[in-house]
């Protein structure tokens, strides 16, 4: 067994080449223990069958710490602000029957409108953005078109009006480095003016518009039960987040992922139709979400030949389940054509993410829209500009500079 007390999954680094690293986790066995940032001792699950029963077993591991016997969390909600804590209202925190509850309402509101309905408002943000960049020589699509596409179209889901879009980013760019307990401080000022606007907004009255997601989950109803205004602050603002910040860092890493690799460029080029395998290969291989949110043993118990005991905190790190060799052929390698591809970057079980169908339009128009704009682009020269942020569980692009024409 491999020692893995050194293994780095925070650094540029590893983000950079996460490759050789997963290996060693996946020579260690189906669980590694490491100590996180801020969260402390977790065991990670790297394995593609030990992330899916980890995801899928509710009644060995619980989302909600409580349900596991541990007040760790309720006793730090109380010493955060009431702004801050609301935020652990939302669905991901849960475990069942709270959990189908929420995500019922949620489920409800984005019934209102199909996700195929929305692609041409996704592609008229996308030809608006690239119209920006008509006539240039250079761009950083970081922050002229793969971070502003998912924050336009998410504030349009939601029914935000369009002068306040900008207002996001401003509060919430400082939240980059959540490896380091002085820059998630640094950000709450941020957070905090988001939420408070959030709450304003949702009210009747408020602004949002009525066809929007805000006004939806407002005046949804399941059961006879709606939201709080709370759960509500709460909701939207998970749907943003897992809205924008996410999809940024897939359409990112799906751009680099080409770009670096001309051969599977050339054959989606000649294969358009593979887009959708092509998205499918890029959430696998890039894989923006690192891994899950945290579970936690409700019992003692024998899990993949290790002793857990109650209240273990233990989190399915995707990334290593999406390269693992038992599961998929040549993992290392970015293959468009792969197939089958049964990834787990949306997770598995009930807590399966909510958004996977706009994510994936997102990024098939993204990547469609780009390179019929600019067919010849290339990255710039000079290989140190790609630079990656240093993140726990994200990995996530700081600058993507390109040369727009040949």
């Amino acid at each position: 067994m491999s020692d893995t007390r050194d293994l780095d999954i925070l650094s540029a680094a590893f983000h950079a080449n996460p490759f050789p690293t997963l290996d060693r986790m996946h020579a260690a066995g189906p669980v590694v223990r490491l100590k996180l940032p801020i969260v402390g001792w977790t065991w990670l699950a790297v394995t593609h069958d030990s992330c899916t029963v980890l995801l899928k077993d509710h009644q060995t591991f619980a989302r909600d710490p409580a349900n596991a016997g541990s007040r760790t969390q309720a006793r730090i909600l109380r010493f955060l602000p009431r702004t801050i804590g609301l935020l652990a209202l939302n669905m991901l925190g849960f475990d069942d029957p709270e959990h189908r509850r929420l995500r019922g309402l949620v489920d409800q509101a984005f019934q209102r409108r199909t996700i195929e309905a929305l692609r041409p408002m996704i592609a008229e943000i996308a030809d608006r953005l690239l119209d920006r960049l008509q006539g240039r020589a250079e761009a950083d699509l970081m922050a002229d078109f793969c971070r502003d596409l998912p924050l336009s179209v998410i504030c349009a889901m939601l029914g935000l009006p369009e002068r306040d879009h900008a207002r996001f980013r401003n509060w919430l760019g400082g939240l980059k480095d959540t490896a380091s307990v002085g820059a998630v401080i640094g950000a709450l000022p941020g957070v905090i003016r988001v939420v408070r606007y959030l709450r304003r907004v949702s009210r009747p009255g408020g602004g949002a518009l009525p066809e929007g997601l805000v006004a939806a989950l407002r005046d949804a109803a399941a059961g006879g039960q709606m939201l709080s205004e709370d759960e509500l602050v709460s909701m939207i603002f998970l749907l943003f987040g897992a809205g924008q910040e996410t999809t940024t860092h897939l359409i990112s890493g799906a751009i680099l992922a080409l770009l670096t690799h001309e051969n599977q460029r050339s054959r989606l080029a000649r294969e358009p139709d593979r887009i959708a395998d092509c998205v499918e290969e890029c959430l696998r291989w890039v894989s923006p979400v690192q891994m899950t949110k945290p579970r936690f043993a409700t019992r003692d118990v024998v899990w993949q030949g290790r002793q857990f005991r109650r209240g273990d905190m233990l989190a399915a790190f995707l990334a290593a389940a999406n390269v693992d060799s038992a599961k998929f052929v040549n993992p290392h390698a970015f293959d468009i054509a792969r197939y089958p591809n049964p990834h787990l970057s949306f997770g598995t079980g009930a807590h399966f993410c909510l958004g996977f169908e706009l994510a994936r339009m997102e990024t098939a128009i993204a990547l469609e829209r780009l390179w019929a704009r600019f067919p010849g682009m290339r990255l710039v020269e000079d290989k140190g500009a790609i630079a990656w942020r240093r993140r726990l569980g994200i990995r996530a692009l700081v600058r993507l500079p390109v040369r727009l024409a040949a």
